[in-house]
């Protein structure tokens, strides 16, 4: 009887792990990919580098004050960095279409990367979000 009552809480532990694990990664909204994109820089990511190259990016919100980006590579996830959403000055400056911006800060040693989703994107337009990655030294 005892055994049968640790295997039932046993079982109700895993459910709940389940249903909470669903629910952290289904709060990870995909706003827009780019595929393709040269990254001209060896940056430094986590204790790593990663090379220079072409990449898919991806752009998500995790919550309305959360902003990620995902490097993916032949369809394998390589980073997941937070970047932060910065609002617009002037709304005349919204693109129509989501666009993907480069920039690099040489006193600060690092790559800008600056999203915006623009006001046809379906699902969070009018949204511009910074990356700030460190690259390596040539």
């Amino acid at each position: 009887m005892i055994l049968k009552r640790d295997k039932a809480a046993c079982s109700l532990v895993f459910i709940f792990f389940l249903f909470f694990v669903g629910q952290l990664t289904a709060q990870m909204n995909p706003i827009y990919r780019f595929k393709k994109v040269t990254i001209p820089l060896e940056l430094n990511i986590e204790n790593s580098i990663l090379p220079k190259g072409a990449y898919d990016l991806e752009f998500l919100r995790a919550n309305p004050l959360s902003y990620f980006l995902r490097i993916w590579k032949n369809g394998k996830i390589l980073h997941l960095i937070q970047g932060k959403e910065f609002p617009y000055d002037d709304p005349s400056t919204i693109p129509k279409k989501p666009t993907l911006k480069m920039s690099k800060n040489k006193a600060e040693k690092s790559l800008i990367i600056v999203f915006e989703s623009g006001y046809e994107t379906p699902i969070y337009g009018r949204l511009r979000a910074s990356y700030r990655l460190e690259y390596k030294e040539d």
